[in-house]
């Protein structure tokens, strides 16, 4: 034997008088009390279940529909973070292999400050995790300073008191860079 689910199509005053137990549902017809004939019920489509369930569930489905919303914008405000992040982190790649080489110029490092104002442009740009290995942040906190201190000692000019006190200041990895970054182009435009 197999069972099948039907859905009727039943009036709203029917539905009343059903559901206070003044009439029935037999089979695909309604009856009263005394088991008259009421009302031939009809087969509903499936367009008319689909509007039927939607209309009595419309306050999950708005909800649904509001999550959908506010996962879609954080996806799309993602992306549109995701971008700087991706072009700062190849610029930065170059510019370390750069001073790592001994081969900084003056377009790097006017790339690389280009690169990090597009990053701090984004809303609390401070609290983006860019992942750097081991390597690169003893690099940017240890080597950069040493390089710097190195490039201005070899071109004979003299890191100003405030330079010197920025370039230890901060753990905040933009803030070290672009400390780094001022004071090497710096020394670049003196040198030239």
């Amino acid at each position: 034997m197999t069972v099948v689910q039907v859905f009727l199509k039943i009036p709203d005053g029917i539905i009343k008088k059903i559901d206070t137990g003044e009439y029935k549902i037999i089979g695909g017809v309604v009856r009263d009390n005394k088991g008259q004939l009421v009302k031939h019920l009809s087969e509903a489509s499936k367009t008319e279940i689909i509007l039927h369930y939607a209309w009595n569930n419309r306050d999950t489905l708005i909800k649904i529909g509001k999550s959908g919303y506010k996962l879609t914008r954080h996806y799309f405000d993602s992306k549109k973070v995701q971008q700087p992040v991706v072009k700062f982190k190849k610029a930065f790649k170059v510019y370390l292999d750069a001073v790592c080489k001994g081969a900084l110029t003056t377009e790097l490092i006017s790339d690389m400050m280009e690169r990090l104002d597009e990053v701090k442009r984004i809303p609390n740009y401070e609290k983006i995790n860019i992942p750097l290995s081991m390597q690169e942040i003893d690099l940017l906190m240890n080597g950069l300073f040493e390089y710097t201190n190195k490039l201005a000692s070899d071109n004979a000019i003299e890191l100003t008191g405030l330079e010197k006190k920025a370039l230890l200041k901060s753990e905040n990895l933009f803030t070290n860079l672009e400390c780094f970054l001022k004071t090497q182009n710096r020394i670049f435009k003196l040198s030239s």
